[in-house]
């Protein structure tokens, strides 16, 4: 359906979000040597410059949030309506990705018939 760059700084984020169509994704073409020192006391750790993806509320055996810290080549591939932010960093440089949202076939994606 659509592709697009985005060009991210110092201090930049991408607040929770979702997509449309049916499969969505997001690939890594450049990030900053250092997402920068982690300045809050947590203790879900340092979050500068990592995507999260979020699906309800925790359950048995199965938690409701993922966080990964991205590098170069990396691509994640998500279903469109799965909530994801994008945690802002604190050094110099750029977090350049490629993303998009694509349909799939309604037979495959429509698992009720």
């Amino acid at each position: 359906m659509s592709s697009w760059a985005v060009r991210q700084f110092e201090h930049e984020y991408n607040p929770v979000h979702f997509h449309g169509g049916h499969i969505s994704g997001v690939g890594y073409l450049g990030l900053p040597d250092d997402f920068g020192a982690y300045a809050q006391s947590s203790k879900k750790g340092n979050l500068n410059g990592r995507i999260q993806f979020i699906n309800g509320s925790p359950q048995f055996l199965s938690n409701a949030v993922m966080t990964a810290k991205p590098e170069v080549g990396d691509f994640y591939f998500f279903p469109n309506y799965l909530l994801h932010t994008v945690y802002p960093f604190f050094a110099e440089g750029e977090r350049r990705s490629l993303s998009f949202n694509a349909l799939v076939d309604e037979t495959v994606f429509n698992a009720t018939h």
